[in-house]
């Protein structure tokens, strides 16, 4: 896994404590697709300092978090710590177990090698074990201005591979066999502030035929 930076400087322990309202819905959605029970073994896939893994850690949810950065490792042990939860917690540095019912990531499918991974993905997957993935999407025309003006494209490039028929394709040639894709948002969510009926509205068209494909992000849903 290519390693990142990135994580630390865009979700720092502000944004992971106190995020902003669209991240929060987003993050809240995620983490509804995992449906909790006794024992259940959940990867956060290149965590860095939190972002997903301390939102599951408050509902209760064992993470074992996968990130090469050790920094960023550092920073979620001490997140961790502030909200009781380190005993939940465990660290790694890359997955390996094989039974595993979730793994689960934020913005880290387009820093790695997704054909390569997809396959990793499935074999440490126990069997009807699950993926949940929310990444950007470079048919989203509003991420081409955003990584143009304030990001790097040389370690932003794999964007391109995380549309919405690629992700398709890569996670069936895997050998996943219920995949499906969720639009979070058509615009850019974070321009509605908190007006929660706006959200809605928003989500609904990210899920119609067609602009599904156009959505702001995309949350990917794959099972074994």
């Amino acid at each position: 896994m290519k390693k990142i930076n990135k994580n630390l400087e865009y979700y720092n322990q502000e944004k992971i404590f106190n995020s902003p309202y669209h991240v929060k819905k987003e993050i809240d959605f995620l983490s509804s697709l995992i449906k909790f029970k006794k024992n259940l073994k959940v990867v956060d896939f290149g965590c860095g300092a939190g972002r997903l893994t301390i939102p599951l850690l408050k509902n209760n949810i064992k993470v074992i978090a996968i990130d090469i950065d050790d920094n960023a490792l550092i920073n979620l042990k001490e997140n961790a710590k502030k909200i009781n939860k380190l005993n939940y917690l465990k660290i790694a540095k890359k997955i390996s177990s094989s039974d595993l019912d979730y793994i689960v990531g934020t913005d880290i499918l387009h820093h790695i090698k997704i054909n390569h991974y997809g396959k990793v993905f499935f074999n440490n997957l126990k069997k009807r074990g699950k993926i949940v993935f929310s990444e950007p999407n470079p048919l989203n025309i509003s991420w081409l201005f955003f990584i143009s003006l304030f990001l790097n494209w040389s370690e932003e490039k794999g964007i391109f591979a995380c549309n919405y028929f690629n992700l398709i394709n890569v996670f069936k040639n895997a050998g996943f066999q219920k995949i499906k894709i969720i639009g979070y948002g058509l615009l850019p969510p974070q321009i509605f502030g908190k007006i929660e009926l706006l959200h809605k509205i928003n989500n609904f068209l990210a899920n119609l035929p067609i602009l599904k494909i156009f959505a702001y992000r995309l949350i990917i849903y794959g099972e074994k």
